[in-house]
């Protein structure tokens, strides 16, 4: 058609393309993932069991607390994959993804405002279910810019980046714990979330080179390496496998750390201790994304992602030895540091295998239900070990623990399935 003097439609705009070198395009790249780490590690680890204690009182925390965490992201499992189909079909002017980023981002950041003035257990819950639906909504489209804008030479960077700043998001979170949520100065806290997630949003609509396709036009370019070869979901299955056994052991000792911490450490103010352990978990964690990530490049994704899910089990065997704030922070920090290499590679890896380039965000939505849905079992497996066993003493956060040092074995092993990469 060239030659003969036709010209194809072109993109209303044509931004200049990402440069894994250029530390604003990383910055504008991560943008949202570091606002969404500032939300769910403050909520996670700090604010919902607090807000859920203030509800129920002492005696139901534990079994709330699951309750609300399982149905909250089951609602997230369900609507990742199906918003991010719907963002690979959508042709607007606007672009395929912003529209779903602005959208949830905005009634996420509502769902947060409503979250600081619920009033009870059932208003609690519906404001969470709406903050799972909005985020998981814009978060469906935003994992396509991944693949779609960074070059397959740059994975290993552009991963290792948006390591570091979830590692500094989820710092974010934690710091603001440790100083707001005492009493009622929780609402300043999710105030400040809120703001954090709607200039997330921000810079992810207004700064990314999403190129906007007008009527007749062309869709964006698909993702490098991504062509659609059946052999391929061999390998796509098995990454999701192995992430959903790393990050059910991660967030099973999320969500019941600050429990433990009251409970069996025995620290008094356990609001604190939490906040100081995820802090210091945080930390380790961004020592080791940058550089994991940019090695992944030479070494292959396969010998960090199962070194550092290695380390993530040791340090949650040895969170059943620790005892005192000092040993337990120590250990915390041997655990980010294996975290923090984790889903510094994660990103990279899935990128390389991505099965179908007509489907990106669809199936990076089936590969965020590596993360969903072991929010999901880790609330409900220890719901049931807390229900069965006597209240009270530490058998069932041994219990807990040990099983999570057994899912992130698990899913180190079994990385030497995916075939696919190095």
């Amino acid at each position: 058609m060239a030659a003969e003097g036709l010209q194809l439609p072109r993109p209303r705009s044509a931004p200049r393309p990402f440069d894994a070198g250029r530390l604003g395009d990383q910055l504008r790249l991560a943008g949202l993932w570091f606002a969404g780490n500032a939300v769910w590690e403050s909520l996670s680890a700090v604010l919902l069991p607090f807000l859920v204690l203030q509800a129920v009182g002492d005696a139901r925390k534990a079994v709330a607390l699951s309750l609300l965490t399982t149905l909250g992201t089951l609602l997230a499992t369900a609507v990742h994959p199906v918003a991010g189909w719907a963002s690979d079909r959508t042709r607007t002017a606007f672009g395929r993804r912003r529209p779903y980023v602005l959208g949830g981002g905005v009634a996420g950041a509502a769902a947060l405002c409503w979250l600081a003035f619920a009033s009870g257990f059932p208003a609690l819950l519906a404001a969470v279910l709406l903050l799972q639906l909005a985020y998981n909504t814009a978060l469906a489209a935003y994992q396509a810019y991944i693949p779609e804008i960074a070059p397959p030479e740059g994975r290993g960077r552009a991963s290792g980046f948006l390591g570091l700043m979830s590692s500094v998001g989820a710092l974010v979170g934690a710091i603001g714990s440790v100083f707001l949520v005492h009493g009622s100065t929780y609402r300043y806290l999710l105030a400040l979330l809120a703001a954090i997630l709607l200039g997330g949003v921000a810079v992810t609509v207004w700064g990314l080179p999403e190129g906007r396709v007008v009527a007749g036009g062309a869709a964006p370019a698909p993702p490098a390496g991504s062509a659609r070869r059946p052999g391929r979901y061999r390998d796509f299955v098995w990454v999701v496998v192995t992430r959903g056994l790393v990050m059910l052991g991660f967030y099973t000792l999320l969500t019941y750390l600050s429990y433990y911490l009251r409970d069996v450490a025995g620290v008094r103010d356990y609001v604190t201790a939490t906040s100081y352990t995820v802090a210091v978990t945080i930390l380790a964690a961004a020592f080791s994304t940058v550089w994991a990530g940019r090695r992944s490049d030479a070494v292959g994704r396969r010998t960090i992602v199962c070194a550092a899910g290695a380390l993530m089990g040791v340090g949650a065997l040895a969170f059943l030895l620790a005892r005192g704030l000092v040993p337990i922070l120590a250990v915390g920090a041997v655990f980010g540091l294996g975290y923090g290499a984790y889903i510094s590679v994660d990103w990279a890896l899935v990128t390389d295998v991505l099965p179908d380039a007509a489907g990106v965000a669809r199936d990076m939505g089936f590969w965020g239900m590596g993360t969903t849905l072991p929010q999901v079992i880790a609330p409900v497996i220890g719901g049931i070990v807390f229900l069965l066993l006597p209240a009270g003493g530490a058998l069932p956060y041994r219990l807990i623990f040990g099983a999570t040092a057994l899912y992130a074995f698990c899913g180190s092993a079994l990385v030497w399935k995916i075939r696919g990469v190095r």
